[in-house]
């Protein structure tokens, strides 16, 4: 995979919650396996992940870059797979990029921000 180092955009993940035990067992993965890779959104001055909190965390601890895969503004909600995003349904949601500009104006959940991240080209 060829990816792209950017430089200083936080990631805001999906939901604040997690659990400590599934955390240490996702870290301990991760120093075997390295650095995951993760989907976000690109909402302008910010990522918001759609899955991975736990590896996003186990990653900042671990000192590791994630990389990252941008999805495409016309790709359709509906083809979006984990989406680990809770979305108002009366919200008339249909793409990517009807998403970006909905959690753009969200409120802001817990961040992680890295020195450096990977994007996948």
């Amino acid at each position: 995979m060829d990816t792209t180092t950017r430089f200083g955009k936080t990631i805001y993940l999906a939901h604040y919650h997690f659990q400590a035990a599934h955390l240490e067992t996702v870290k301990a993965q991760m120093a075997d396996l390295g650095a995951p890779t993760i989907r976000v959104v690109d909402c302008g001055d910010h990522y918001q992940a759609i899955e991975g909190c736990h590896r996003l965390r186990a990653a900042k601890a671990l000192g590791l870059s994630p990389v990252i895969v941008v999805l495409g503004d016309d790709m359709p909600i509906s083809e979006i797979e984990g989406l680990d995003i809770e979305i108002d349904s009366d919200a008339g949601l249909t793409t990517v990029g009807d998403l970006a500009g909905w959690l753009a104006d969200a409120p802001r959940l817990d961040a992680v921000s890295f020195a450096e991240i990977e994007v996948a080209a």
